[in-house]
């Protein structure tokens, strides 16, 4: 199978998305694949945008490149997403045709059904038909870059709920998962008393690289599920004579489930965050007697609550 997206439908459904799709509704016999190697038969498919919505062509051709039939189809819509189930359906039926069947079988082959036959080619007596070169290798899904822009609220990070903006760079290679850059800054001072007319004015950093290994895409929706590794740190000033300045830079694990939805060119997101801190660092101070207490402790459980808007940037 080779599933090419013309400029214009780079968010359509993937060549490997729609392998897998279609694999599972397949007989077990059947063997669906990207690589043209050896194959008895090629699935050709191109979709691309136009002025209502999106068209879809899939190609049967037979082992020397001679096309045995041909679906298309189109549907006036904002979003190609919308096309995935048609899609897999037609590529189903081109797969369990009586021709395609029969050579997984070992049988003899028989003309389509499903499809219209083109007219038999005649050769002339002796002459040898020259095999036509099959497609090149499908180049898979183009590198994309996204950029979002948000506002996020911290819950346990810092001694009180606090909010600031975050900002992140999704990039998605070919054949691999969404990479993420992510940083977000929380520059309001959060106060945190230690004794009568002293303590700490609290502000906070984060940033880090996250991957996406779990995705859903429906028509304008998408979810994703992304973990990764961050550095964080927090600064502290102080409030009274006797305190002092204070810094704490630690490691941070989130684990991150982003909701979005389409709106043209750009996509609104909503995203919770948990994020796991193994050290739990902390801020200390001495009370009067020379005791030693903890002002502030990072819990080893914060979380996030964040909203924003992602734009698609490349291609």
């Amino acid at each position: 199978m080779e599933w090419t997206r013309a400029p214009g439908a780079e968010h359509c459904i993937s060549p490997d998305e729609l392998l897998i799709e279609t694999r599972a509704r397949v007989s077990t016999d059947a063997v669906l694949t990207l690589d043209r190697k050896d194959a008895d038969f090629s699935i050709i498919g191109r979709i691309e945008p136009r002025a209502e919505g999106f068209r879809t062509e899939l190609v049967l051709r037979d082992a020397v490149g001679r096309p045995l039939g041909k679906r298309t189809f189109e549907l006036s819509a904002r979003s190609c997403r919308a096309l995935d189930d048609s899609l897999i359906v037609a590529l189903v039926l081109l797969v369990e045709t009586p021709r395609v069947r029969n050579a997984v079988h070992g049988r003899g082959s028989d003309e389509l059904v499903e499809l219209s036959p083109l007219p038999r080619w005649q050769s002339p007596e002796g002459a040898r038909l020259a095999p036509l070169p099959l497609p090149s290798a499908p180049q898979g899904r183009p590198w994309t870059l996204e950029l979002g822009l948000g506002g996020s609220a911290a819950l346990g990070f810092m001694p009180s709920p606090t909010v600031g903006p975050t900002l992140f760079g999704l990039v998605r290679p070919p054949r691999f998962v969404p990479i993420v850059v992510r940083a977000t800054a929380y520059p309001f001072g959060v106060e945190q008393a230690t004794v009568p007319g002293e303590g700490i004015v609290v502000r906070g950093f984060l940033g880090g690289a996250e991957v996406c290994p779990l995705g859903l895409a429906r028509s304008d929706v998408e979810v994703h599920i992304c973990g990764g590794a961050h550095l964080a740190a927090l600064q502290a000033q102080p409030i009274g004579p006797r305190s002092n300045v204070g810094g704490l830079v630690f490691g941070v694990l989130p684990l991150r489930v982003e909701g979005r939805v389409r709106l043209g060119a750009v996509s609104a997101y909503a995203a919770a965050t948990a994020r796991f801190s193994p050290t739990s660092p902390s801020f200390k101070y001495f009370a009067p007697g020379g005791e030693e207490r903890t002002s502030f402790a990072v819990p080893w459980l914060t979380s996030e609550l964040a909203v924003g808007l992602v734009w698609h940037t490349l291609p």
